[in-house]
């Protein structure tokens, strides 16, 4: 736009590396062989001298003015065509500014060497980026080897410029037919004009001025100088607004660079969610697999399986029945006269021998948890930072951010993981833990106390029986015979002892609806349990971490359909 503000001449670029000589080929160019004065020449030609400039202009002017970095002065070549030349040292400057200056140019000259051509290393990195634009010249200066000719040298050169890949154009080849190249021998003209300039000075002799002319116009031919002026002022002459056309070219190239980056940016986001969803995806993955190999989630329909929790609660259930037929027996109890034994040999059994082997497998459980919880947060921290590292863009010169960086979500996430306790292997054992502690601190107690009234109630009943039977015997009340009275007091003997045993079963039912309910939550308590460390320890980070860059990622497709929305808006007012 700054461009466009003001009207200016057309301007020709001209590059290529020393051995190319593009400084001659510049000089041979704009020098009049017939109308340069001594001192035009001189200042045309030695413009370099002792000055190492990265961008030279030479403009055309009435009067001959130089300055630090341009040269302005008459020329035929330069009001003819209506262009200024502009040299660019590509040898001094990086790749950004020599493309930039070469792209605020209206017309392009790029000068090889007859050996190497386009394969050098100062022209074959910005080479790319120099085919996009309209109208370039390619100018083979120099004496050609021996065995070549020009139709060899130029097939070599469209076989090197088959293989450029135009950019900011994505897969576009550069086209070899649209190609213009001309062959000079730029020092033959130098010395063809230096003769001239001899032959012109007054000291020469009419000998020396015709060997001047004949010398001049022997090696200006061989030179084909003249053939370039001719050439070059026809294709600069197409152009009636150059300044319009190069701006149009500019603008058509940004809008396809910024498509470009896009379309690489659009790349960079469906790698990302592949990533992200891998992650996602391992993380569900790995707690599926936990969760179908523990022993909470153990079991076919109503069969019992071995190691699960129903097996386990039926394994010591049964060790406890034999407890109740034996040593715990009613007429156990009352052979040791004393219920003290139902806490601390029950109590004992089922707090030393509960759920052992679960706590075992739960134990391990939890050192698998731990390990897979390791391995996902070792993920999500090299995603974030996978995601965040700065790289480069094909279509982009110099590295960039990558859209994804998020110094919030790296800070939410290492805040997360220090907020995450990490699974120990008492992690998943409090519903064990739990529900031993309801049997030992609850149950038992009951059923120890159940014994102590059965057994009281059973003495108590024995003993007003016989008190009865003997007070029913003896004087005063006399009403009984000795045989009645010993069979009624043995049978209420006999009947306590019933009612004790009755008593005492009831408590063991009592019991063992204690049992069922505590035992029959175990196997939810465990599987609640999993699940809650799953979510919040295990699954947290990852989780989160893929929640988060899935909010980017998305937060980039909507900013990356707008920027589409304008370049195609932009393309459609070109």
């Amino acid at each position: 736009m700054e461009d466009l503000a003001v009207k200016r001449r057309g301007r020709i670029a001209v590059i290529g590396d020393t051995a190319a000589a593009p400084r001659d080929v510049v000089s041979a160019l704009l020098q009049d062989p017939l109308a340069d004065l001594a001192t035009i020449g001189h200042a045309l030609v030695s413009r370099h001298q002792d000055a190492n400039i990265d961008v030279f202009e030479i403009s055309q002017s009435e009067r001959l003015n130089r300055e630090p970095e341009s040269l302005s002065l008459p020329s035929s070549w330069l009001q003819a065509t209506g262009y200024d030349v502009v040299e660019v040292n590509i040898g001094n400057l990086e790749s950004d500014p020599i493309i930039s200056t070469l792209l605020s140019t209206d017309a392009l000259v790029i000068v090889l060497d007859p050996i190497r051509l386009t394969s050098t290393p100062q022209l074959s990195p910005i080479l790319p980026y120099l085919l996009a634009r309209s109208p370039v010249h390619f100018v083979v200066n120099g004496h050609l080897p021996s065995g070549f000719s020009k139709s060899s040298v130029e097939q070599t050169l469209r076989e090197q410029l088959k293989q450029v890949t135009i950019e900011p154009l994505d897969d576009v080849h550069y086209d070899p037919s649209i190609l213009k190249v001309s062959f000079v021998q730029a020092e033959k003209a130098l010395t063809a004009l230096e003769a001239l300039s001899s032959g012109l000075s007054k000291a020469a002799s009419p000998g020396t001025k015709a060997e001047a002319f004949e010398v001049f116009q022997r090696e200006f031919i061989q030179s084909h100088v003249g053939l370039l002026q001719s050439i070059l002022h026809q294709t600069l002459s197409n152009n009636a607004s150059p300044q319009l056309s190069t701006a149009r070219q500019v603008a058509a190239l940004a809008l396809m660079y910024i498509s470009n980056v896009i379309l690489s940016d659009r790349d960079v986001a469906r790698a990302a969610t592949h990533t992200v969803s891998t992650l996602r995806r391992t993380a569900q993955e790995g707690a599926t697999k936990a969760k179908h190999m523990s022993v909470a989630t153990r079991g076919v329909g109503g069969a019992l399986v071995e190691g699960e929790v129903k097996y386990e609660m039926e394994k010591i259930k049964s060790q406890i029945e034999s407890s109740f037929q034996g040593r715990l027996s009613w007429l156990g109890l009352l052979g040791r006269l004393r219920v003290d034994d139902v806490a601390l040999e029950l109590g004992g059994f089922v707090g030393s021998r509960f759920a052992v082997d679960l706590e075992r497998q739960v134990v391990f459980e939890s050192g698998q948890l731990s390990h897979l919880q390791s391995s996902l947060s070792s993920s999500s921290d090299q995603i974030i930072r996978q995601l965040s590292h700065t790289s480069s863009s094909p279509t982009q010169l110099s590295p960039h951010p990558h859209p994804f960086t998020s110094p919030l979500l790296a800070n939410h996430l290492s805040t997360l993981s220090l907020s995450i306790p990490p699974l120990t292997p008492t992690t998943l054992l409090s519903p064990i833990i739990t529900r031993r502690n309801q049997l030992v601190t609850k149950s038992i107690p009951r059923l120890q106390l159940s014994a102590q009234r059965a057994l009281l109630t059973t003495y108590s009943t024995a003993l007003l029986g016989v008190s009865m039977s003997w007070v029913a015997y003896v004087p005063p009340v006399d009403v009984l015979s000795a045989g009645t009275a010993s069979g009624l007091g043995l049978l209420s003997i006999v009947g306590s002892l019933a009612l004790g045993q009755k008593l005492w079963g009831g408590a063991q039912k009592k019991f063992w609806r204690d049992w069922n309910r505590v035992t029959g939550m175990l196997k939810g308590d465990l599987e609640t349990r999993l699940d809650t460390a799953l979510q919040t320890q295990v699954l947290a980070k990852p989780l989160a971490a893929a929640e988060g860059l899935e909010k980017l990622i998305e937060k980039r497709e909507k900013r990356l359909d707008v920027l589409q929305s304008e370049v195609d808006k932009l393309k459609s007012k070109l």
